[in-house]
């Protein structure tokens, strides 16, 4: 098998990242790779298959609360969230956005939509 990217989603300044060691992981984003607030799970995934994924940040009581998922895009949504964490010191606003790194492999990314939390 041949290496993965790291592929993932910003939402008010944090990352949903699907890494391509077989992780996903949201975290604070920051200029540099200091982690000063994250979660990670192993998450294993397989090259050449198309996925959707799903962010969501929220502002409840003081926290930023983060919830992410990651499905094969021709398998049904996962009805649960994959992986939730609450930072006790929330960046509050930040605009969506797109992060990859492919020094290891290539990714591509097709159908965005950003949409209110439901």
């Amino acid at each position: 098998m041949g290496r993965l990217p790291d592929v993932g989603l910003i939402n008010q300044r944090y990352t949903l990242d699907l890494q391509g060691s077989q992780r996903l992981q949201l975290r604070s984003w920051t200029a540099r790779l200091e982690l000063r607030f994250a979660k990670t799970m192993d998450f294993q995934w397989k090259h050449n298959v198309w996925y959707t994924m799903k962010f969501q940040s929220e502002n409840q009581n003081g926290k930023a609360v983060l919830r992410g998922k990651v499905w094969p895009r021709d398998e049904q949504e996962p009805a649960e969230w994959q992986i939730e964490a609450a930072d006790e010191t929330p960046n509050t606003t930040g605009s969506p956005g797109l992060f990859g790194n492919a020094s290891d492999a290539e990714f591509f990314i097709d159908n965005v939509q950003v949409t209110a939390n439901q």
